[in-house]
Formats: structure tokens, C-alpha cells, sequence
């Protein structure tokens, strides 16, 4: 808890939830004196705001405390408000992850049970799958981002909120994205998923094609025609006209908040006059869900693979404000988990030589476990294979290799990170850009290979041929 913003806004979410009625001014004010052990009264709080002390005695206060009760399941009071508050946020991650995880859970306890069953039991153990794209949101294989799931399931549910989810391709942001959307969804929140990748060049080029394009298509996926000639004027420009467009024709249209994911948001950063004023905007965007209530109906997911390395005025940059998520490879005991869901019984020594191929990457993980299960091959098998054109990795491998030898300052830098033993220092755009393929590493300000795979098929590749 960062400070009594967050506590007011959870608990404007909790009653609006329950109530389907937000606080009013006056009841922010009652709560912030509370949660601020002020010892105001409530004729204190009366003469100061230049209201009745009667009204507020009366009428304000017995109100605000019954709505909290309704909506937090306990008495609530003046003198007990402090306290309530602090067990409902304590308590806030763990039940999110509770709700979103209960079927997994259950899938996890029925085919891994403490006591093994008779031999001639049948057991039933989950379909295996092969991993392509993102984890299906039922699936068994999903592994849980501890501690940042229950992070962002907690501030999804605050009126805007804003998330930035920020990984190397193939950790699982996509994955995650899509379960902070549900349980949106659960909530009553209308959803929309801009993925910038579906935008042609020509479209990511030009900043008026580009608003034009996200406004049409975040009408289309909440199946309203788009109208934009209405909204649109030359005079006033792109950005304004946008912004227009958002609040009086979206937000103030729709009876629920509003969830807007922009996935490989990166896609934008190759043509960075676009990428500055569409950043900028949305920082003006969430800036103003703090003082306008139409806006805080509007929460946004930022979901990019590296770094941006735009320049922009700190005071208007979306990269210093909301929930900022850094997806990190699986480490031991998760993909100890993975793998006893994948039926395998992995030795120590084989578990060492599987992460030390893969790194943790997720992908690659499931990947490797998969094939272990469908006893496609074994272990010194995979290993033996694995960084070769005949490997299960082959497709992945041949597409990283295309892509690189495409940017000649990529195979550079990336030759002299397979040629070190240590990490090492390189241009910093250049280490962006080899990171959000999940190349490399960073290590402070140095990098180095980020997995045996890469080390192996590469090093291969570029040094040895």
C-alpha cells in the first residue's frame, strides 16, 4: 500500500462493484481523515467543508459505513474502517489468484495426488499440448508469474489503471495479458485487444493513418460502427481528435469501464516520430483518469518485447506511471512443476542439463517437456539435437538466424557476445534489440548469451562457419 490514492481507489472499486454507486466527494473526505487517524469529528469535518453537521451525521456517514459493509462482507464503522481496509487489501492478490487458478488448482490436485494410488488404478492425467502461441486460458500448463500475476489482477480492478508488461518474445506476456483481459471480463469491464502487428508499414508511418486506424479498429471490437468523420477535424488535429473521439464517443457511450491491451506496442518504435506522440498520448490519457471521472472508466495494458529507447520529456512519458511487470525465465522449481504436469520425473542432474539448455525461457521449456512426454525422444537425445537444423527448435532457430542476418550490426554484436566467456558491454540499441528476441541477457550494463541453445546453434553458425 503506496499511499492513501490507491487505498481510495480500491475501495471506490470495491463499493462500485458490490453497489454499482461510487464514493462521492464528501465520502472521500470522511475515508481520507479516517484512514489518516486525523481525530477529526464529524463537526470538524463539517465546518471545514461548509456543510451540516446534522447531514453529515445524519445522513453522509451512516450511509458510507453501510455501503463499505456491503461491499467488503464485514461491519465497517469510523473507528474500525482503518483496520477493515488494511485485511481486504492484504487479502486482495491471494483471493484474485485464488479465482482466476481455481480449475487449474483442482486439474493439479486430482492427477498429482499426495498418496500414489494402487497400480491397477487408472489415472487421468490433462491432454498433452503442444505449445505454439500463448497458453490457453483452461490449460493445466500454465504456470503462474509469481509474484507479478496477483500484482497485476489486484490493479487491473482499480478505475484507471494502467499495466506495462515488458519481456523478451516468447517469455509469456501474451500469456498473462490475456488472463488480466478475463478477469476483466469477469467483472463486467468491456475489453479490446490492439495488436500492432496487424498494422501495415504505411499505416505505422503516418500518425494521422495510425489514430484513424486504432479508433476504427477499437470501434470494430466493441461492435459499434466507427463514425469518424464525425470526430475528426483537420483544424484541431490528429491527436485532439482522437482524444475527441475516446471520450465522446466511447467512454461516455458505454455503462462499464473500458480495457484497452496494446500488444508489441515495439512495433511502433521503427518509426519514432509515431511512437512519440502515440506514447505521449497516452500518458495524457492516464493522466487523466486521475481527475476526470468519465476517464477513469479507461484502463490500459501496454504489452512490448524491449525497451523503448525513444527519447521523450519525462513528464510525458507512459514508461514512469502504472504497474511496471518484467517477466523473468521460469527458474528451478516452476519448471520442476511443469514438468511433474507433464507426468516426467526429471533426475537433478537432467533438470541442471535441460535448464542450462533452454534457460527457463518458457517457450522453450514447454517445448522440451512436451516431446520428453510424447517419448518423441529422450533426454541425451534432445540435447544432442537441439541446436542443430534437425532439431525440435528448428523453426525458432532458422527464424531468429533469418532475422539477424538481415541487420549486419546484429551479427556483430551478437558474434562478440558468443566469442566472450564474460558478459560484455555493447551499443545499447543494439542490446535492445537482440534482447527482445531473447538473444541475450543483461547482467548490470553488460550481456551475455541468454541459454545453452542459442550459445550452441550460433556460435555454430556464425564463428565456426
Amino acid at each position: 500500500m503506496s499511499s492513501f490514492e490507491r487505498v481510495l481507489d480500491f475501495t471506490d472499486s470495491l463499493v462500485y462493484t458490490q453497489t454499482q454507486e461510487h464514493l462521492n466527494d464528501l465520502q472521500r473526505v470522511i475515508l481520507k481523515e479516517c484512514w489518516e487517524n486525523s481525530k477529526k469529528t464529524y463537526d470538524n469535518i463539517a465546518t471545514e467543508y461548509d456543510y451540516s453537521a446534522n447531514y453529515i451525521k445524519q445522513g453522509v456517514g451512516p450511509k458510507l459505513w453501510r455501503l463499505l459493509s456491503q461491499a467488503t462482507g464485514e461491519k465497517v464503522t469510523k473507528s474500525n474502517f482503518h483496520s477493515v481496509l488494511e485485511r481486504q487489501l492484504s487479502k486482495e492478490n491471494l483471493q484474485a489468484t485464488k479465482n482466476r487458478f481455481s480449475q487449474q488448482n483442482k486439474v493439479k490436485k486430482d492427477n498429482f495426488p499426495a498418496n500414489s494410488k494402487a497400480k491397477n488404478e487408472q489415472q487421468e492425467f490433462p491432454a498433452l499440448e503442444l505449445p505454439i502461441d500463448n497458453v490457453p486460458l483452461n490449460s493445466p500448463f500454465y504456470i503462474e508469474r509469481i509474484p507479478h500475476e496477483a500484482k497485476c489482477y489486484a490493479e487491473i480492478v482499480r478505475p484507471g489503471a494502467f499495466i506495462r508488461i515488458k519481456a523478451p518474445r516468447q517469455m509469456g506476456k501474451s500469456s498473462l495479458m490475456y488472463r488480466i483481459l478475463h478477469l476483466a471480463q469477469q467483472q463486467g469491464d468491456r475489453t479490446a485487444l490492439i495488436h500492432f502487428q496487424q498494422a501495415e508499414t504505411s499505416v505505422l508511418s503516418d500518425l494521422e493513418r495510425f489514430l484513424r486506424w486504432f479508433c476504427a479498429n477499437l470501434a470494430q471490437q466493441l461492435n459499434i460502427s466507427s463514425s469518424l468523420e464525425e470526430y475528426w477535424d483537420e483544424v484541431l488535429g490528429a491527436k485532439m481528435s482522437c482524444t475527441a473521439y475516446l471520450q465522446e464517443y466511447i467512454l461516455e457511450k458505454i455503462d462499464s469501464h473500458l480495457v484497452i491491451a496494446l500488444e508489441e506496442v515495439n512495433e511502433i518504435i521503427e518509426h519514432p516520430q509515431v511512437a512519440r506522440e502515440f506514447l505521449t498520448l497516452l500518458r495524457f490519457w492516464h493522466e487523466k483518469t486521475k481527475t476526470d471521472l468519465l476517464w477513469r472508466k479507461l484502463k490500459l495494458i501496454m504489452v512490448h518485447s524491449t525497451e523503448i529507447y525513444i527519447p521523450l520529456n519525462i513528464n510525458q512519458s507512459p514508461l514512469n506511471v502504472g504497474l511496471r511487470i518484467e517477466l523473468e525465465p521460469f527458474d528451478r522449481q516452476q519448471i520442476v512443476e511443469l514438468a511433474q504436469r507433464h507426468q516426467l520425473a526429471l533426475s537433478s542432474q537432467e533438470l541442471t542439463q535441460l535448464i542450462t539448455l533452454v534457460g527457463g525461457f518458457p517457450y522453450l521449456t514447454r517445448k522440451a517437456l512436451y516431446h520428453l512426454a510424447e517419448a518423441n525422444l529422450t533426454l541425451n537425445e534432445l540435447l544432442e539435437t537441439a541446436p542443430t537444423d534437425a532439431g525440435i527448435y528448428s523453426n525458432h532457430l532458422q527464424r531468429h538466424l533469418r532475422n539477424i542476418e538481415s541487420h549486419l550490426e546484429l551479427v556483430e554484436a551478437l558474434i562478440l557476445v558468443l566469442k566472450s566467456s564474460q558478459p560484455i558491454k555493447i551499443e545499447q540499441v543494439i542490446g535492445f534489440k537482440l534482447h527482445s528476441m531473447g538473444l541475450i541477457k543483461y547482467c548490470g550494463n553488460k550481456v551475455s548469451i541468454s541459454c545453452g541453445l542459442y550459445q550452441a546453434y550460433f556460435g555454430d553458425r556464425l564463428i565456426n562457419s
